[in-house]
């Protein structure tokens, strides 16, 4: 009897990696009101895809990229623990991490 496996959807995380290039036009604080504040669509070019992370809930990517396991994450990239600023894309939606919780974005 074959047993059947059902493959987990992923959760695309992106980061950016030259924080100088935004620094000191604004401080890297989305939705904080720092200086001239953040627009992810000014810099979506600076935006890298870092990991995969096996879920397309948000809430458990971030949990995920924060604490692990490092099972579920396929590290693509050097990467930092996932913070506010940070991209999220599943299959269906985007999203920028905020504050507190996701803002839903079109940037990627």
């Amino acid at each position: 009897m074959k047993m059947e496996t059902k493959e987990k959807t992923m959760s695309n995380v992106y980061q950016i990696k030259d924080q100088k290039a935004i620094f000191p036009h604004c401080s890297f604080t989305y939705g904080m009101g720092i200086g001239e504040g953040f627009d992810p669509v000014k810099n979506k070019d600076l935006y890298v895809h870092v990991a995969n992370i096996a879920t397309s809930d948000f809430n458990t990517a971030f949990e995920i990229g924060n604490i692990g396991p490092e099972g579920d994450i396929n590290r693509l990239n050097s990467m930092h623990s996932i913070s506010v600023g940070d991209i999220l894309v599943s299959e269906t939606e985007q999203v920028i991490v905020a504050p507190s919780g996701f803002d839903k974005v079109e940037v990627i």
